[in-house]
């Protein structure tokens, strides 16, 4: 119960700061000028009201009463078990991937997001077999996208990937 309040309540804060970042996208030069804040502005509130509805329904669920608080109290120690903690190990790895994308390039920053991620779902046992993939995934992908696409992924301080 607890848990469903806090994922939503988390949802909600998303779809505000989505409806602030839309709402600071520059005008269209060319065209009509809130051409581009259309499609964000859609997601923005959409997502907005259903983060709301969502926090809504998961408050009136609360209990009233103080044995009803402690009970909820439990289940919510009991409720968070390895499928809950994965979760929020994958949100904590996809906020580091985010910070250091740019930083140490795309191919570093991917193989360290995805190696974690394996770790996660895999286990610690199959760490190597992890790593070759993550690092056969990441470079693969750049090769594609920098020289088949022509789409230039942020290098890294070595300069040539």
């Amino acid at each position: 119960m607890y848990f469903s309040l806090i994922v939503t309540a988390i949802v909600t804060l998303v779809g505000v700061c989505y409806t602030i970042a839309t709402f600071l996208l520059p005008a269209a030069k060319i065209g009509n000028p809130i051409a581009p804040k259309v499609f964000p502005m859609i997601l923005s509130v959409s997502l907005l009201v259903i983060g709301i509805s969502l926090l809504v329904s998961e408050i009136q669920k609360l209990p009233r009463d103080k044995e009803g608080k402690a009970n909820a109290m439990a289940e919510f120690r009991n409720q968070f078990g390895k499928a809950e903690f994965s979760i929020v190990l994958t949100a904590l790895n996809s906020i580091v991937y985010a910070l250091l994308f740019n930083r140490i390039g795309y191919v570093f920053s991917t193989i360290i997001f995805l190696e974690a991620q394996l770790m996660v779902f895999r286990g610690w046992k199959t760490w190597r077999n992890s790593l070759l993939i993550a690092v056969v995934f990441a470079v693969v992908v750049y090769l594609l996208f920098d020289y088949g696409l022509g789409i230039f992924l942020p290098a890294s301080f070595l300069g040539f990937i």
